[in-house]
């Protein structure tokens, strides 16, 4: 009998807003005869037209709509998936929204979330040279030593040329040789050393698989708070971070790559280039600053950089709790999630870049954390459909290109997608899809059936427009 309740109220309800909006019709007609002396045309709006819905009747099976096509896609999938959509800050639609799951590369939203959060917008990396030598003539009488401030944007501009996908920030560490050569300095007496202190000497997270970090995927370099091109010595120009050659040496390979370029400005240098602390008290000569954290964050979820990722995670463990660490950044990480609020009980956070599969997410954490990271910034780096970043050739010429912005992800049997939609009415939906499967479920499979989430969301509502409802004369 209950059942029936609600179908018997709503059809009271429409039957006397019906009512109501003939009144209203027949009281401007007899109004425009007193004035003008002629009666109006009639209302040609047919009295139990769609156009007399009120909204908030409307709105509901407008949403049962999305509801019932978004459980169509989802039904084929494994029980090892989950998706979440929220519309106005409301669940709208939920199928397991707090499975824990391996998020693969969406990982990176909750990293981002702590880089906003914990380190803040603004903030910058700094690299400089120092010394505790005496220069006298030009001459440095010691070593110079370049201190590594875990900027991972570091690099050369023929290496940042490779990424295809947008233009791609960089820190210029020729600025950095520059700036040593107008200080005055044209020879050194001992060497360049290079200081990665900051962070610890950890190159891979351990849970990594070991393909990961050979010379076949290269997913990152070895991490390090000094390092320039991501830590390779060698790389192929063209677009194809695979053929790489990773150092074993960060801090070492970045001081001879200094040498290098001082020698090309001319400045004859004594020793060779080496690893090492730099000593306390050394004055500082040259320095150069990163882009601010807000678009080092923003270009690592948009083109899903992976040594980005670690080494702000990293440096999340050093401005929390003193520590350049992987473990220390996760921690703080989850802290700040449950400071704000979130529910972080399954939760667990492996690394920064969202490769180990020990990691776990569930899809409702991350549209609360998307939400919340509304007026941050941080969905100015969300890939957009058909036009940037890991987008860039997905949903090209559909309704959702340029509609969606979203973090991708993907892994053997990991498929992700999670970010906004903007609605055909301008509407902005908010969503996460996460899919844990086998090869019963090829990731081309995975990837279609997100494609399709996303224009089911960007063709909401499935109606007449709200402005379309009123009485056609």
């Amino acid at each position: 009998m209950q059942r029936w309740i609600l179908p018997i109220v709503l059809v009271v309800i429409a039957a006397f807003a019906a009512w109501q909006a003939v009144e209203t019709d027949n009281e401007l007609a007899a109004a425009a005869l007193d004035v003008t002396g002629t009666s109006a045309p009639p209302a040609r709006t047919p009295l139990l037209s769609i156009r007399r819905t009120p909204e908030f009747l409307r709105e509901p099976i407008l949403v049962q709509n999305l509801q019932e096509s978004l459980s169509e896609i989802v039904e084929p999938f494994p029980s090892q998936s989950c998706l979440v959509v929220h519309l106005d800050g409301e669940e709208v639609f939920a199928d397991n929204p707090t499975l824990p799951l391996v998020p693969a590369s969406a990982q990176k939203i909750l990293t981002a979330y702590g880089a906003y959060t914990i380190l803040g917008a603004d903030a910058t990396y700094e690299t400089v040279a120092v010394t505790d030598g005496i220069i006298t003539d030009g001459v440095l009488d010691g070593d110079l030593y370049i201190i590594g401030g875990g900027d991972p944007l570091l690099a050369t501009s023929d290496y940042t040329a490779r990424y295809e996908q947008q233009p791609h920030h960089r820190t210029a560490i020729e600025e950095l040789a520059d700036e040593v050569v107008a200080f005055g300095i044209n020879e050194i007496s001992g060497a360049v050393i290079g200081d990665e202190s900051r962070y610890d000497t950890e190159r891979y997270v351990p849970e990594w698989p070991e393909r990961f970090t050979n010379a076949s995927q290269n997913q990152t370099g070895p991490l390090s708070a000094l390092t320039v091109n991501d830590g390779f010595t060698r790389y192929d120009t063209n677009p194809a971070p695979s053929l790489a050659t990773a150092t074993t040496d960060p801090a070492a390979f970045v001081a001879a790559f200094f040498d290098d370029l001082l020698e090309e400005r001319e400045v004859i240098i004594r020793r060779s280039a080496a690893a090492g602390t730099a000593p306390v008290g050394a004055r500082t000569i040259a320095s150069v600053t990163s882009d601010p954290v807000s678009v080092v964050t923003n270009q690592m979820v948009d083109i899903s950089d992976n040594m980005a990722a670690e080494l702000l995670l990293k440096e999340i463990g050093v401005e929390a709790a003193g520590a350049g660490t992987t473990d220390d950044g996760a921690v703080a990480v989850e802290n700040a999630l449950r400071a704000a609020g979130f529910s972080v009980a399954e939760t667990d956070i492996v690394d920064g870049s969202g490769l180990a599969s020990e990691n776990r997410v569930n899809c409702r954490l991350l549209v609360e954390v998307l939400e919340a990271s509304a007026t941050t910034g941080l969905h100015d780096g969300l890939a957009v459909a058909g036009e940037t970043g890991t987008l860039l050739e997905r949903m090209v010429g559909t309704p959702a290109q340029g509609k969606v912005r979203a973090k991708t992800g993907r892994l053997n049997e990991v498929g992700a997608l999670a970010g906004t939609a903007e609605a055909s009415d301008g509407t902005i939906l908010t969503f996460a899809w996460l899919v844990n499967t086998t090869d019963l479920y090829p990731v081309e499979e995975m990837t279609a059936a997100q494609d399709a989430v996303a224009l089911e969301l960007v063709a909401f509502p499935e109606g007449p427009d709200v402005e379309a409802l009123g009485p056609i004369r």
